[in-house]
């Protein structure tokens, strides 16, 4: 499972800046009003868990199989892959088609215990970085695309649209029918909600208004006492 080392946000091509942002900023609106609709499953097939799916615009959700399908992957215009997996499942899994796709690979338990918190920023960047890319689309995959990898994507949705863990957890089943994360992970993305908000208000103002955690000790602390 060796790939290289990611260098956040170098490999934004073909965009200046500005333009990337507007992307962004586009299909984030984009998103918000789809998932707002919240759409119906209209037929769900039992095979279909072995596909990916089109969760929106440019963000595709599956299982690890569907990385080995080169000509698929291109005919959806798929330029970026995040896989998720675990240390049982390394000798069965290797990144396909490197030549071909920019990867994030992340070694992640699906265990309840996992915490998948630390990992949500690091997922959210690359995502970010494939949908400012011009064309840009990107996979999220697991080894079955059921608990880990919806966790990310429903986690990236709630951060970027803004809206609730229920519904966007409720849009993506829409979209893949077999998604069930585990209660820990469940329990996460409800938690998950507050932390970002508090982290965008925290963010949003200026320098000299934000408190340091760190306390400077006063000049007379055990000035006195001798050292050891």
């Amino acid at each position: 499972m060796d790939a290289e080392p990611y260098d956040s946000m170098t490999h934004v091509a073909n965009a200046g800046a500005a333009t990337a942002a507007a992307l962004l900023a586009s299909r984030t609106d984009e998103y918000r009003n789809i998932i707002r609709q919240n759409g119906l499953v209209l037929e769900w097939r039992y095979e279909q868990r072995r596909e990916m799916q089109e969760i929106l615009p440019s963000i595709y959700l599956g299982p690890y199989s569907t990385t080995r399908n080169l000509e698929e992957l291109q005919r959806e215009g798929i330029t970026h892959i995040v896989t998720l997996w675990d240390r049982s499942e390394s000798k069965l899994l290797k990144l396909h088609h490197q030549e071909h796709f920019r990867y994030l690979s992340l070694e992640i338990s699906d265990a309840t215990t996992q915490n998948l918190i630390a990992l949500f920023p690091a997922v959210k960047q690359f995502i970010d970085e494939a949908i400012m890319q011009q064309n840009g689309k990107v996979l999220v995959n697991c080894m079955n695309g059921i608990s880990r990898s919806p966790a990310f994507v429903v986690a990236y949705l709630m951060e970027t649209t803004g809206e609730e863990y229920e519904t966007v957890y409720r849009f993506v089943q829409t979209k893949r029918f077999c998604v069930n994360p585990n209660p820990g992970f469940r329990h996460q993305l409800e938690e998950y909600g507050p932390i970002y908000s508090a982290l965008q208000i925290i963010n949003s103002q200026p320098p000299e208004f934000r408190t340091s955690t760190r306390r400077s000790a006063p000049e007379d602390d055990d000035e006195d006492e001798p050292e050891r």
